[in-house]
């Protein structure tokens, strides 16, 4: 007997059919257009949706959302979603689990794109473009976003490999998705296409486990406690409207709906620019006023700061001249008392020379006066010489 594997079968079932309705979703329905508020019932703020994706992992899912506002152009939207694949029948205690139970809630802005016009201008910098709907161009008309926040707990008891985890997680975190309508039902009820992802940060607590095949139980091996980021959920849907107003005509941007505001906007935003034009004719002319003053007023004091720079120039250099003059008279009396002193040394030094002069002609006359006064010796005879230089 060939055995059948129904799990493969159901993945790869589910697989087409949803392939099926991507092909056709662009197909279904068009955007409203009109100019025109309207009051939404509670039936028609209502929404049902679920996840396709983790229906595939055999996880089921079903959450519920409601729209802020009554009108049409209401674009907030609170919403509450379950998951729960918890503890299945298993005849013996399986090496791969794989249970979850969680509860998240979502808050959702939703918005369409809109193209450049002489009113709706691009954002300036890279977050502010980057979040903005604002777009040159709506290459996707029939699709509505959303971006919000959402706050989930969490249990769970995952073993894939060697070492399984068993425990709690408190998850936040921001989502971004798309919606395209795909049908609208005869009374007007209608289903749309989602696809979306939720990231965050996860503080889990939970404790470590292995499996022992022999004994058929979980020995606990360990406990942890960490903060981590996520990926939430990865979703590809489907929201089932049970009031008979679509997609197609929710959360439109006021400006386009209501005429009112679109007047009162206009003439704000006008009133606006006609300020800020007056503002930038009266700063040119401001600006033209100021820039001549400042001209004039510089000339002005250039030929002043010229006329008193050569003032102190011509001071300066009389200041000089004067220190120079000063300098030049102590200079000469400084030389001529260096020649003053000099000339008193020549004439000591003239008079101490006569004097020397005078006193070696007194002495050579008082010499010369002697030499003649004495007798004159007899000379030595020759025994006396010899006796002379016998002693010697």
């Amino acid at each position: 007997m060939r055995y059948i594997n129904l799990h493969n079968i159901y993945i790869r079932c589910s697989i087409l059919a949803l392939t099926l309705l991507i092909t056709q979703a662009s197909f279904c329905q068009v955007m409203d257009t009109g100019h025109k508020i309207d009051t939404l019932s509670a039936a028609d703020r209502l929404a049902f949706r679920t996840n396709a994706v983790e229906w595939l992992i055999l996880v089921p899912n079903i959450g519920i959302e409601y729209d802020l506002g009554r009108y049409n152009y209401s674009r907030w939207s609170i919403g509450l979603n379950l998951r729960y694949n918890w503890q299945t029948s298993h005849t013996f205690k399986p090496g791969a689990i794989f249970n979850v139970a969680e509860a998240r809630l979502e808050l959702r802005d939703y918005y369409r794109i809109r193209e450049f016009t002489n009113y709706i201008t691009p954002k300036k910098g890279f977050l502010n473009k980057l979040l903005s709907p604002r777009r040159e161009t709506a290459k996707h008309p029939n699709t509505t976003y959303y971006r919000g926040a959402f706050a989930a707990y969490n249990k769970f008891t995952v073993k894939l490999g060697s070492e399984g985890h068993q425990g709690n997680a408190i998850i936040g975190g921001f989502m971004w998705g798309m919606m395209k309508p795909l049908y609208v039902f005869r009374r007007g009820h209608s289903l749309d296409l989602e696809f979306g992802v939720a990231v965050g940060v996860a503080y889990a607590k939970y404790d470590t486990f292995t499996h022992d095949a022999f004994l058929d139980y979980y020995p606990k091996t360990g406990n942890k406690t960490t903060i981590l980021p996520v990926i939430n959920d990865l979703r590809v849907g489907f929201v089932y409207r049970p009031g008979k107003y679509p997609i197609t005509k929710k959360y439109r941007w006021r400006y386009d709906v209501d005429m009112n505001y679109q007047s009162e906007f206009d003439n704000k935003l006008l009133a606006k620019r006609r300020q800020i034009d007056s503002k930038a004719f009266n700063d040119s002319i401001d600006n033209y006023v100021r820039k001549l003053f400042w001209e004039k007023y510089d000339s002005i004091t250039n030929k002043h700061r010229i006329a008193e720079d050569s003032l102190r120039l011509i001071g300066q250099d009389e200041k000089s001249l004067k220190r120079l003059e000063k300098e030049n008279r102590k200079a000469k009396i400084q030389a001529d008392k260096e020649a003053a002193k000099e000339e008193e040394r020549q004439a000591r030094r003239r008079l101490i020379r006569e004097a020397a002069r005078e006193a070696r002609k007194e002495a050579e006359k008082s010499n010369s006066e002697s030499e003649a006064e004495e007798p004159e010796k007899p000379a030595a005879t020759t025994e006396e010489k010899e006796e002379k230089g016998g002693e010697s």
